[in-house]
């Protein structure tokens, strides 16, 4: 069940009539002192806001906080569901553009107006920026999907030329509302590992490739923290999130949109990585069972929540 706990105190529209672009923030027991930051900067570009909460209890603070509008969803129901709530209540509200964002985002002052104003000016259906890590500074890699599963990496290489890309992570990624009348909504048995992966790559069958603007950038972090390995920088997640990595690659395998070379790399790596974190890793056990069991359920094709975990 889902729960809706506040909607501008529950009146029939959230929507600001002077903006067409909202963004949908995603939250899990979030700091809300940066959560509040992040909404009022969007606020101050003029775009609405609307956090959809899947923490276990409601945030009293965002909920009666008057810079944006919040849904508590009663418990996890992971991304994907809590970005089909955000989408649907936009789409009901009429927005012509959807941004998603992290709880975690970082975004300069101009950066809706650096991605919205190239998708307007040439009828780019799907926009994102370029990322750089928040402690080392590097730009990371936009990986590319070929239609043969082969992943080429793309740089901005300091221009300020637009690129395009089969797949991009959703946080910071513009929409423009037809493109989910065409796609569809983001796939709930996922859970949360490569959510927008294959949301992406379905755009991609239909011929909707992102347009990658370099103008637009954001700071990023992979993983609760990481370490280094052979020259390899290895990002730590805990053992529930390792759980869905390892069940949902194997479920790739699956969607006749996801190319097959891709879907068995990721097989493989994810395989690789969690071996890692159980050598290197303090709680191996933990990291060893929620291995095995992700490799049994997505031979079995378990979808959704992981029902042996309890958060």
């Amino acid at each position: 069940m889902i729960f809706i706990w506040k909607i501008r105190e529950l009146n029939l529209s959230m929507k600001n009539p002077s903006n067409n672009l909202c963004a949908i923030i995603v939250t899990y027991n979030p700091s809300v002192e940066h959560v509040i930051g992040l909404a009022s900067n969007l606020r101050e570009q003029n775009s609405d806001v609307l956090i959809v909460d899947n923490s276990p209890s409601i945030n009293e603070l965002l909920a009666n906080h008057n810079v944006f509008n919040y849904i508590w969803l009663g418990g996890n129901k992971g991304i994907a569901a809590a970005q089909n709530v955000g989408i649907k209540k936009c789409l009901d509200e009429h927005y012509e553009y959807l941004i998603f964002f992290d709880q975690d985002s970082k975004i300069s002052s101009h950066f809706i107006s650096s991605l919205s104003n190239p998708m307007i000016d040439n009828q780019y259906q799907v926009c994102a920026p370029v990322f750089f890590d928040e402690t080392r500074g590097f730009e990371y890699a936009i990986t590319d999907i070929r239609k043969n599963g082969k992943r080429v990496k793309l740089y901005s290489k300091n221009s300020t030329e637009p690129f395009t890309s089969s797949v991009v992570i959703s946080s910071g990624t513009l929409v423009r509302k037809d493109v989910f009348n065409t796609v569809g909504l983001m796939d709930e048995g996922l859970f949360i590992d490569y959510v927008d992966t294959e949301w992406c790559l379905r755009c991609f069958d239909k011929g909707i490739l992102v347009y990658i603007i370099p103008q637009a950038k954001m700071l990023h972090s992979i993983g609760d923290r990481s370490f280094d390995i052979f020259g390899f920088c290895v990002p730590v997640h805990s053992a529930v999130r390792r759980y869905y990595r390892v069940r949902n690659s194997i479920h790739l395998l699956k969607y006749p949109h996801v190319p097959k070379l891709l879907a068995a790399r990721e097989i493989v790596f994810s395989f690789i990585h969690s071996m890692i974190l159980v050598i290197k890793q303090p709680d191996k056990k933990s990291y060893l069972k929620s291995f095995l069991t992700a490799l049994i359920d997505g031979v079995r094709g378990v979808r959704g929540e992981n029902p042996r975990t309890h958060r």
